[in-house]
């Protein structure tokens, strides 16, 4: 008898469940109607069709250069700046409050203001991206800092052992499961962020896209550059998740991941 973990029971389980979720949404299509439900077919239809009318690829490299641009800054600026956080205490107390304050901010309702503060160019966009990404980065990175076993901490500065030491035996591999984790969070988070900004300052981009066909009713067309969109994200988000595994085996068993 094969066992819950076993790779193939997984792959079953996996493969089962995407067939039912396409029966059940061909049912819903051919319920509903294609106007407000887009059947898997339709969608295909429509993917072809804007595969080879070019139109998919030049509305995508846009959003593809603002969503990369904008992620590798949060995350370049999130990770130093979590890991300072969490490091030091004073500098921890003076930003827990703002970096809650702006996480917890529905951003989306902030956009519009942004737009008219900073204009409708690729810049502000790529501004937007990063705010989504970067405080999501810079918690789980000063989380794991603060997680750190502190007595690890004390033994080795009993023994002498140096700052920039402490941070690159300790300090640093215990808190990179929590770095991934929330650089995981942060592509879903800019995924959201590029999206939601071309919906208000597109005339370009795979948010434009969405909505000159939603404007069509042409709903299948529209649920195309999303699928994209998803495909993006959970092929990136599986991506870290090796990542994960491979850099920080341990962490599994720690429930970091």
């Amino acid at each position: 008898m094969a066992r819950a973990d076993d790779p193939r029971v997984v792959w079953a389980v996996r493969i089962g469940f995407a067939v039912l979720v396409l029966i059940v949404w061909q049912a819903a299509a051919a319920w509903f109607g294609a106007n407000f439900v887009a059947s898997p077919g339709g969608m295909v239809t429509s993917a072809i069709a804007l595969v080879r009318s070019g139109e998919l690829l030049r509305y995508l490299l846009p959003t593809l250069g603002v969503l990369s641009a904008g992620f590798a800054i949060g995350v370049v600026v999130g990770v130093p700046a979590g890991l300072a956080i969490g490091r030091w205490q004073r500098l921890y107390w003076l930003s827990e409050g703002p970096i809650n304050l702006f996480y917890t901010t529905p951003m989306a309702a902030v956009i519009p203001v942004i737009l008219v503060i900073l204009g409708f160019g690729a810049s502000t966009k790529i501004f937007i991206v990063f705010v989504f990404v970067v405080f999501s980065v810079i918690i789980n990175s000063a989380a794991g800092i603060r997680n750190v076993d502190g007595d690890l901490l004390e033994l080795a500065r009993s023994y002498g052992s140096s700052e920039l030491s402490r941070w690159r035996e300790i300090l640093v591999p215990s808190a990179l499961p929590f770095v991934l984790t929330g650089i995981r969070i942060g592509i879903g988070r800019a995924l959201i962020g590029a999206v939601v900004a071309e919906f208000y300052a597109g005339i370009d981009g795979v948010g434009y896209l969405i909505i000159q066909y939603s404007n069509r009713f042409n709903v299948a067309a529209a649920l195309v550059p999303v699928a994209v969109l998803v495909a993006l994200g959970v092929g990136s988000t599986t991506l870290l998740k090796w990542l994960h595994r491979r850099l920080t085996p341990w962490a599994d068993q720690a429930g970091t991941g």
